[in-house]
C-alpha cells in the first residue's frame, strides 16, 4: 500500500514553499497554523460592555472583537465553516490570557452551547466543544461537561436583530437533568452577537437552580 505524505512533513519544503498567513500574506515559521503571530498580536480586543446588559448571566467576558476583516473572523471562520479543527488550539491559547480569574476556579462548572442534532450531525462538530476542551488542556480546568440540550432548530441569527434573536431561540434550551447541578456554571462558545443564546441557555439552569452563571466567548460583535 503506498503512503502519503504530506509535504508540509518534509522540513525542506519550507526552505522553498513556506507556510503564509491567511491574513497578511507574509511567511510564517513552520509551526504556526494558518495565521502568523503578528496577525494575533493586532487583534481587536473585545469590550464586554459594548454587550446590552444580560437578564439571566451574572458576568461576561469575550477576547476580541468579531467582525473585521481580520484574524478573529478568519479563525472563527476557519473553525467553523471550514472544519478545521486545530484552529481551536490556537484560539484557545490566544484567549487564556483574557480570562478572569473566577472562569478558572474549581468551584465553576464550565459547559459550552449545545447545537441542535441536525445541525451538529451536518457539521459533524460542534464549535463550541472544541473551544472548550482546548481551554481546558491550556488553563488545567476541567473538562467542559454537558448540561445543555438544544431542543428546537433554530433559523440562522445572522443579520438578526436582538429582538428577532431572542425570540428566535425562547425556549429552545433545556437541561440535561442526569445528576445534581452545580451551583454555579459557565457557558463557553465562539461568538457572542446580541447576547440572546447565551442569556435563554442561562435561563434554562437558573430555573433549574443554578445560582451564578457566567459566559466566556472568544469572540464579540460589537453594536455599531
Amino acid at each position: 500500500m503506498t503512503v502519503l505524505i504530506h509535504p508540509r512533513a518534509w522540513p525542506i519544503w519550507d526552505l522553498f514553499f513556506p507556510p503564509l498567513c491567511r491574513v497578511c500574506g507574509h511567511a510564517m515559521d513552520p509551526e504556526d497554523l494558518l495565521f502568523c503571530d503578528q496577525c494575533w498580536a493586532d487583534a481587536p480586543v473585545a469590550d464586554a460592555h459594548d454587550l446590552r446588559p444580560l437578564k439571566y448571566v451574572d458576568m461576561v467576558r469575550a477576547g476580541f472583537r468579531f467582525g473585521g476583516d481580520d484574524v478573529v473572523r478568519s479563525a472563527v471562520h476557519a473553525l467553523k465553516f471550514d472544519g478545521m479543527k486545530l484552529v481551536s488550539r490556537s484560539m484557545a491559547q490566544h484567549l487564556i490570557a483574557r480570562l478572569p480569574t473566577r472562569f478558572v476556579e474549581a468551584d465553576l462548572v464550565w459547559t459550552t452551547v449545545p447545537l441542535h442534532w441536525f445541525r451538529r450531525a451536518f457539521r459533524g462538530f460542534n464549535q463550541s466543544d472544541m473551544l472548550g476542551c482546548e481551554l481546558a488542556g491550556v488553563t488545567g480546568h476541567a473538562a467542559p461537561v454537558p448540561l445543555l440540550r438544544r431542543i428546537r432548530h433554530t433559523p440562522s441569527q445572522t443579520a438578526q436583530s436582538y429582538r428577532v434573536r431572542a425570540a428566535n431561540v425562547r425556549d429552545a434550551f433545556t437541561v440535561i437533568a442526569k445528576n445534581k447541578l452545580p451551583e454555579a456554571v459557565l457557558i463557553i462558545d465562539d461568538v457572542i452577537t446580541t447576547g440572546a443564546t447565551v442569556d435563554e441557555c442561562a435561563k434554562a439552569l437558573k430555573e433549574k437552580g443554578v445560582k451564578w452563571v457566567g459566559v466566556l466567548a472568544f469572540a464579540l460583535t460589537h453594536r455599531s
